[in-house]
């Protein structure tokens, strides 16, 4: 019988995985990951497709993309969407919101129920008593450069008026700072040059193939721009100012709003005073332009030309831009003209108001 070997038995350790048994543990994963990756494609590619091929909720099929509606970041941003209070800044009046409406892009002028309009209640007040041959300077351009517009309101006196483009967001602070040291201001509205759009007066141009509808929604975003302005002005215009059926409407709404509409003269085919009286929209036109050449030479000569036009008329009205060199003549001619015997007014001093023009407004 054999023996039985009572020690105890152990087990020998397993012999360490060789290099081969790691690159098949290695072989068996691989499949594993590939599956991962081939699920979170197809569920991105199903994403994808949902959002392309449409909604499962609406059922419709149509290839589609559905964009985030982009924020407008116009100067409405700058401009309160309604004014409260009434603001008077050194006296005059900036804002009544008697006077005032809101829209989907600011505050709109309009004759206030006691009949009360925007350019008796914005205008600067003169002596109507005065005998003397009156001249009104009418300078434009205020708000597209700041230093030239802190220039011009620094050094013009109150009696010019001043003429501000709408395409600034701080529009109605330069607004705030002329009605406070006394000026009238007006506000100018991007018209259809000639050579459109090689000359190009910015966006929301008033055009002439234009429907009239579009027309006045360009116009009243120009005039929500800001407030306490008597009326409005063409920003170029030439070929817009020569055609009687863009024109009206335009004059029509700003009759309706109680503005005056000032046309710079600028184009000798503008049909904006037959316009006016068929609108019985308060009226006037720019007589001499300034600065046509920008040399003080140039400058004091056409000065020369107001007054005579001025002497000749009783009155006369001058158009000039922002030019630092327009700024110093004007103001130091403003400086003596009293003296020479002549009462420099505001704008709407000399401006032809229909008697009833408020009442047809209303």
């Amino acid at each position: 019988m054999a023996e039985q070997n009572d020690s105890p038995q152990t087990s020998a350790p397993d012999p360490a995985p060789d290099a081969s048994s790691a690159a098949l543990a290695r072989a068996n994963w691989r499949p594993l990951a590939f599956a991962y990756i081939a699920f979170l494609g197809f569920f991105l590619a199903l994403v994808a497709a949902v959002s392309l091929l449409g909604s499962p909720q609406d059922g419709n099929s149509a290839v589609s993309l559905q964009l985030a509606s982009y924020p407008k970041t116009t100067a409405r941003q700058n401009v309160p969407s309604s004014f409260q209070m009434t603001r008077i800044l050194n006296g005059n009046l900036v804002a009544d919101p008697a006077l005032l409406e809101d829209s989907a892009d600011g505050p709109l002028p309009i004759i206030g129920k006691g009949g009360a309009a925007p350019m008796t209640a914005y205008a600067r007040p003169f002596d109507r008593n005065d005998k003397h041959a009156k001249i009104a300077i009418v300078i434009g351009g205020l708000d597209v450069g700041a230093s030239d517009t802190e220039r011009a309101l620094n050094a013009l006196p109150p009696q010019v008026t001043l003429a501000f483009s709408p395409h600034s967001l701080e529009v109605q602070a330069f607004v705030d700072k002329a009605r406070g040291a006394g000026h009238e201001a007006l506000i100018q509205v991007p018209m259809e040059p000639f050579d459109f759009p090689e000359s190009d007066p910015g966006p929301h141009v008033l055009l002439v193939g234009a429907t009239s509808d579009e027309n006045i929604k360009r116009l009243d975003w120009a005039l929500s721009r800001m407030t306490g302005y008597v009326g409005a002005t063409n920003m170029l215009g030439g070929r817009f100012l020569g055609e009687t059926a863009a024109v009206e409407p335009v004059l029509n709404e700003l009759a309706k709003r109680g503005l005056l509409f000032f046309d710079s003269g600028a184009s000798a085919s503008s049909v904006a005073g037959t316009a006016a009286r068929h609108a019985r929209a308060a009226f006037a036109v720019g007589m001499v332009g300034l600065d046509a050449v920008q040399t003080q030479a140039a400058i004091d000569k056409k000065l020369a030309e107001l007054e005579s036009q001025a002497r000749q008329d009783g009155f006369a009205i001058g158009i000039g831009s922002v030019y630092p060199v327009t700024i110093s003549r004007v103001s130091e001619w403003a400086a003596s003209a009293a003296a020479r015997g002549f009462q420099l007014v505001p704008i709407s001093a000399l401006t032809t108001v229909p008697r009833d023009a408020a009442a047809s407004a209303r």
